[in-house]
């Protein structure tokens, strides 16, 4: 009779195990990974669910087997985290937001590097309950496959310049800005430089956002060089 049930409760027991296990990955991981599906969380999505389904129908495969598995997996997932904090290696991992639309007019680029067709997108823009391009103004393709749309009148005008202590050079294109302009606000605002700052976020005719790694918010006028003024606009 054992003999006959020990199978059974060898199956539930790696089961268990690796509820257990993927339990204790998301909460190692963040709670992130439930938010949205980046390219890296996909990928975790398949190597668990293999791990799991593999060892759980293999008799040949123990419950420390899996657990040495998910030990494997976790840290090097945390390790390819860590590695996100640098700038080039987080564009390479997770991707970046791009426009599709801006300011009414269709990006044709960002639509061949994602493999985007018209209909497909139009799908995506009925989904926000939005049925003709007359209605769009800027439409922005999220780096996990969900894409913001912005009707007219609205603005998209909010760059997130400095992310987990570096700049953020994408943000500086799309915004039309330098490093030094963005060095030299974060001195006008009492920071020695973005090594200080946790994130840093611009809205232009607002102004400045700042989180600094203490926990610190703080908020900056957006202050305009007198050489950026239009001489004919300063005249009285």
């Amino acid at each position: 009779m054992i003999d006959l049930i020990q199978p059974y409760i060898g199956i539930a027991t790696k089961l268990i195990v690796g509820m257990l296990g993927i339990l204790a990955f998301l909460r190692i991981t963040g709670k992130a990974q439930m938010g949205q599906l980046t390219p890296l969380d996909t990928v975790s999505a398949f190597v668990i669910g293999a791990l799991v389904g593999g060892v759980l129908y293999n008799p040949d495969m123990t419950i420390w087997h899996l657990i040495f598995a998910f030990a494997v997996w976790t840290g090097f997932n945390m390790f390819v985290r860590f590695c996100m904090r640098f700038s080039s290696l987080r564009h390479f991992i997770k991707g970046e937001s791009v426009f599709l639309v801006k300011n009414g007019v269709i990006n044709f680029k960002n639509f061949k590097r994602n493999s985007l067709e018209m209909e497909q997108f139009r799908v995506m823009l009925r989904q926000k309950g939005i049925f003709s391009m007359f209605d769009v103004e800027d439409v922005l393709f999220e780096s996990n496959g969900s894409v913001t749309v912005l009707s007219p009148g609205e603005t998209s005008n909010s760059f997130l310049l400095v992310n987990n202590g570096e700049l953020i050079e994408h943000s500086l294109t799309q915004c039309n800005r330098s490093r030094a302009w963005v060095l030299k606000a974060i001195k006008r605002n009492g920071f020695d430089g973005p090594a200080d700052l946790f994130c840093m976020e611009w809205t232009p005719h607002k102004g400045f956002y700042f989180v600094s790694y203490a926990g610190d918010v703080k908020r900056g006028k957006d202050e305009i060089d007198a050489e950026e003024i239009d001489a004919d606009n300063a005249q009285v």
